[in-house]
């Protein structure tokens, strides 16, 4: 099973929703992610999924044209702007369309920034449960 994620930047949702599934994919399925542009991941985004024990190296943000969004079994759009435009790309028996608030717009103090990226991180690692159980299979770890 192949299944690609896609945000708005893949500088944080789409990336932390490929780590997430790195870590509870079962064995021989694989994880991808992409953006509608290219951002570098920030360090919210590595921090937050640190908390949680994921380790993010040897990810790096890729943009959509990077990637044969076709050889996924599988794309889930996790932003408002990638859902709309997903639908030129693939069709809708292979979309799953999970947006999430955007972290990276969160604005405060470090404590309630930290917060907003530990919500999303929580809420895709939902979506990525979610997935799993959809095409069948059962959560790692």
């Amino acid at each position: 099973m192949r299944v690609l994620f896609i945000c708005t930047a893949n500088s944080c949702r789409s990336q932390m929703a490929e780590a997430w599934a790195r870590r509870l994919f079962p064995p021989g399925w694989e994880a991808a992610s992409a953006g509608l542009i290219r951002y570098p991941i920030t360090e919210e985004t590595r921090r937050a999924m640190a908390e949680v024990g994921i380790d993010m190296t040897g990810q790096h943000s890729k943009s959509i044209d990077a990637v044969d969004a076709a050889a996924f079994d599988l794309v889930v759009t996790l932003s408002e702007q990638a859902g709309r435009f997903l639908p030129r790309l693939v069709p809708p028996e292979r979309h799953l369309h999970r947006p999430v608030p955007d972290p990276m717009g969160a604005r405060g103090t470090p404590q309630e920034v930290a917060a907003a990226f530990a919500t999303a991180r929580d809420r895709i690692g939902d979506v990525v449960r979610e997935v799993i159980r959809s095409l069948g299979g059962t959560p790692a770890g």
